[in-house]
């Protein structure tokens, strides 16, 4: 897997980001994680431990995959911040978010996740709240 980073926590952040994505290797991608991670969303306002948030991508891909497209990278310390935008579609739905995603690291590892996004854009995409492919798993 190839980055356009220097720095290795934003390599890090980049990588697990790009596994979440269309082709990309989820398992591969976990492996980046500590034992534990945490994972927070605006869309859920709720903390998800790894396998958590492992099943929620795995129901979201059955609804949808997703390209990201990196618009710029902060890398301070330990704390990588990824501004980027978000492009998938499903059942004819465009979807279409620009996030930012905040990564606290720790002896090379992910040890959480902060995203935020749109909200409005998710909702057309994804199940509703309660639903059983409710990213609340």
């Amino acid at each position: 897997m190839t980055t356009p980073f220097d720095a290795p926590h934003s390599e890090l952040a980049w990588m697990f980001l790009q596994s979440l994505c269309e082709g990309g290797d989820l398992d591969e991608g976990f492996t980046l994680l500590s034992d534990d991670f945490t994972y927070w969303s605006l869309i859920t306002r709720i903390s998800f431990d790894k396998q958590t948030f492992r099943r929620s991508i795995d129901v979201r891909k059955k609804f949808f995959e997703v390209t990201v497209d990196l618009l710029r990278c902060v890398n301070e310390g330990d704390t990588v911040v990824v501004e980027a935008e978000v492009f998938g579609s499903t059942d004819g739905i465009d979807y279409h978010s620009p996030f930012a995603c905040f990564f606290e690291t720790r002896d090379g590892l992910i040890v959480s996740m902060r995203e935020y996004s749109d909200t409005r854009s998710a909702a057309a995409v994804l199940p509703p709240p309660g639903s059983a492919g409710y990213l609340s798993c």
